[in-house]
């Protein structure tokens, strides 16, 4: 009998013996336990939960109103962490099948790159280490394992791959509803943020910064200035925006010509499910509301006679330019090449990922619960 199969032979017997001699309770406390065995190591549940836990974090906040889904998300998510940790596995047993050796100099210079990066310094280090309930040790014995799994894949798996010219042309022709675009405009924005005793005051400034640009200043030059947004170093620009992902500030853009400007726009975020987006005119009156779900839809829309109060007091104050448009379009072949490219690549190595884990697999022994 091959000496594999013998040791696979082997530990289902003691794992057997195992069970047979345990209490019922001892059975279910391992059963809760053990998420997988991969040759000699053990791959707990409680590891996969860390593991997946970032992942959680999203998933309930994208669908904790939906438990249906977050439930079905999260059997996903720790299937996929599961699998994730024993490839891990594998691949550090046959680091260590293959002889490999890290030396400590390159794990040092590692934790020194994570201190600086992450953490500043040692102290701040240490106290993060104790918070996770970790130590230097274990740090280093994770860096090891980052080390060696980076390694091994890159040598496997990061060899240079080569999409043939055909290869793209038949991409693009199969997968042509990929390439098609909605109607686009592409702003730029002026945001100004406030706080239930500034209203007045920063609706005041936006008014005052529309008569500016309405004199002749340069929308840009008073984005750089003004704008309190993350794109004010960009001179306030959103990029290209899709009408098929529009919301309550890009419709209006879509409003607007190429070289127009909105007049002073306020939001009102009501609640995680709602916000409102209210319009002024040139006086500084309000004139118009629309209330939106948090899926971007219209929900509401009002009108309001001149001096009436906005139903919610605005959180922030908008100045909209369009600087062009694009009606909607199916992208060329040139257009579209070098995206193509990238996911016929990343799609030949996920395929040689998976073959190479089918042979480590195929000489390991690997158990899952």
């Amino acid at each position: 009998m091959p000496l594999v199969v013998e040791m696979k032979v082997l530990r289902l017997i003691c794992c057997a013996g195992l069970v047979a001699c345990s209490s019922a309770r001892a059975q279910l406390t391992l059963l809760d336990g053990i998420a997988a065995i991969v040759n000699d190591a053990v791959v707990t549940f409680q590891e996969v939960r860390n593991y997946v836990e970032p992942s959680l974090v999203v998933l309930r906040n994208t669908y904790g109103n939906q438990p249906e889904v977050f439930e079905q998300r999260r059997i996903d998510a720790f299937a996929r962490g599961l699998e994730d940790l024993v490839e891990k596995q594998l691949i550090l047993d046959d680091f260590k099948a293959q002889g490999g050796a890290i030396p400590d100099s390159i794990i040092e210079d590692e934790i020194k790159g994570i201190i600086r990066k992450r953490y500043g310094d040692q102290a701040t280090l240490t106290k993060s280490l104790q918070v996770q309930g970790k130590t230097r040790e274990s740090l280093r014995q994770e860096i090891r394992q980052e080390i060696v799994v980076g390694y091994l894949r890159q040598k496997n798996i990061s060899q240079a791959v080569l999409i043939s010219p055909a290869k793209i042309e038949d991409y693009y022709a199969t997968n042509l509803a990929q390439y098609k675009q909605a109607d686009q405009v592409k702003m730029r924005v002026i945001v100004l943020n406030c706080s239930p005793g500034t209203v007045e005051e920063v609706h005041l400034r936006a008014q005052e910064i529309l008569a500016k640009i309405a004199d002749g200043a340069l929308f840009p030059e008073m984005a750089s200035v003004y704008s309190e947004g993350s794109q004010a170093r960009q001179q306030g620009d959103w990029g290209w925006v899709e009408s098929s992902k529009k919301n309550g500030l890009s419709e209006i853009a879509f409003g607007l010509k190429p070289g127009e400007f909105s007049s002073v726009i306020g939001k009102a975020q009501v609640s995680s499910d709602s916000y409102w987006v209210y319009q002024y005119d040139k006086t500084g009156n309000l004139s118009r509301g629309r209330r939106y779900s948090g899926r971007d839809e219209l929900v509401e829309e009002k009108r309001f006679d001149p001096g009436a109060a906005p139903p919610v007091p605005p959180q922030e104050f908008y100045l909209i330019k369009v600087d062009e448009k694009r009606p909607a379009r199916t992208l060329s072949l040139d257009e579209a090449r070098d995206d193509i490219e990238r996911t016929l690549i990343s799609l030949e190595r996920n395929r040689l990922q998976k073959r190479w884990v089918e042979r480590l697999k195929a000489k390991s022994f690997v158990t899952t619960y």
